[in-house]
């Protein structure tokens, strides 16, 4: 079955039509896809995303985390659906933004890597409570890695922990 990533809704515990299992058993089942923790209908769950996915969250976290994306075959993906905004939501980014370590773990490579989305989503709600959590990670070294990171380093969420300060404290460009 084609599709732009094991990592869309399709493959979901959270889309109800695969009845609390991730992976692709429940495919071919008669009934329409649907998003349990945003309450959301899913168009085309094999060309969307979000960062609650099992390959993303594998403590099957239920507080909705960032955007839902769209995507296409060529692996480029956009924002559909903004991220749910209540204060349950916040509290939960606060706690993640606080558990982001200097050294990347290994993570599923395609898309935008959970601590990048907690910490770009803080950004555009503009809570000013993600301040300190911030400028935490901007004191990172942007060349950190691990091992079996597929070479990643924090050069991308330093740049993305700068931008969320920006907007926190000057508002948007």
């Amino acid at each position: 079955m084609p599709n732009g990533g094991s990592d869309c809704c399709g493959t979901c515990w959270f889309n109800a039509k695969n009845k609390g299992d991730a992976g692709y058993d429940h495919a071919d089942d008669p009934e329409p896809p649907f998003c349990t923790i945003r309450a959301l209908a899913i168009d085309n769950p094999f060309y969307m995303y979000c960062s609650n996915h099992p390959h993303r969250r594998p403590d099957r976290d239920p507080i909705p985390i960032g955007p839902v994306f769209t995507g296409n075959e060529s692996g480029e993906r956009d924002i559909w659906q903004a991220s749910p905004d209540t204060e349950v939501v916040r509290q939960h980014l606060l706690r993640l933004l606080g558990q982001i370590e200097e050294h990347p773990t290994s993570e599923y490579p395609l898309g935008i890597y959970i601590d990048e989305i907690v910490v770009w989503q803080a950004g555009e709600f503009g809570d000013k409570r993600s301040i300190e959590h911030l400028q935490r990670i901007v004191s990172f070294d942007p060349t950190a890695t691990m091992e079996n990171a597929f070479g990643r380093t924090r050069e991308d969420l330093v740049l993305f922990a700068e931008e969320a300060l920006e907007k926190i404290e000057h508002g948007p460009a």
